[in-house]
């Protein structure tokens, strides 16, 4: 699948997953996985305020994103980071910030 189909079907997906937790947007990114296996990183963007999505939810979301990928022939295996805009950043190395969306 093309990046933008997958960030079509992850933006479907948790939208209807997640929707009711603040979801608003998903980025998608593919890149190799710990082991070096392709993966694709999706971030799920928040609105603000919409406070943190429970264990339940999340892995709802990331069953249902894993499955509606594998049938449409996508095996590289998503992982997915919340991303709250409420969110402080702990610690003072700024290597451990996340870069902001575009």
């Amino acid at each position: 699948m093309t990046e933008q189909e997958i960030r079509q079907v992850a933006n479907e997906v948790l939208r209807e997953t997640l929707g009711p937790h603040g979801f608003e947007s998903a980025d998608v990114r593919p890149a190799p996985d710990f082991d070096g296996e392709p993966s694709l990183y999706v971030t799920a963007h928040f609105r603000p305020q919409a406070g943190v999505t429970s264990g339940e939810a999340s892995t709802r979301a990331l069953s249902a994103l894993r499955k509606r990928l594998l049938d449409k022939g996508e095996e590289r295996f998503p992982y997915i980071r919340y991303d709250y805009p409420d969110d402080e950043v702990l610690g003072d190395d700024p290597s451990d910030a996340m870069p902001d969306r575009h």
